[in-house]
């Protein structure tokens, strides 16, 4: 198994784990992806001006990237909606299981998030534990060669 195929099983035994019942709701975990995004953007911000000075395209390039990171979370629970209610209620089609493909893509997100916030910080010469820089610099050049 590569890094992509390891990063995709955690995210959807994330997605999964988080659609069980007594687990933390869907609004709750948008919330941490959102928080996750928001930190993403503000460290990059801070590093950037900290290491390069500040560039207003960059910035603005990067809040479009979030924009669609945004629009793809969304989407993602826009697809459970079509294929958990509307094609049973449209089409007569029962699905017998609900598809967690919100949660799958939030855990997604807020994984490639969290590395991209190490980074940002490694940036800021916040102290990082080793071994963790080291897994995620490992994971990114695996995912950077794919």
């Amino acid at each position: 198994m590569n890094i992509t195929q390891a990063k995709l099983a955690m995210a959807a035994a994330g997605g999964w784990f988080f659609a069980l019942p007594g687990s933390l709701l869907e609004w709750e975990l948008a919330f941490i992806t959102f928080l996750a995004i928001i930190m993403d953007y503000i460290t990059g911000i801070l590093a950037g001006r900290a290491n390069e000075g500040l560039s207003s395209g960059r910035a603005v390039k990067g809040l479009y990237k979030k924009v669609g990171i945004i629009f793809l979370f969304c989407l993602g629970f826009l697809i459970d909606g079509a294929f958990n209610h509307y094609l049973a209620a449209g089409f007569g089609i029962e699905m017998p299981f609900e598809l967690p493909i919100g949660l799958i893509v939030s855990v997604w997100i807020f994984l490639t998030e969290a590395i991209s916030i190490c980074e940002n910080l490694e940036r800021l010469k916040v102290p990082i534990p080793s071994w963790l820089m080291k897994l995620l610099r490992k994971t990114r050049k695996k995912i950077d060669k794919e």
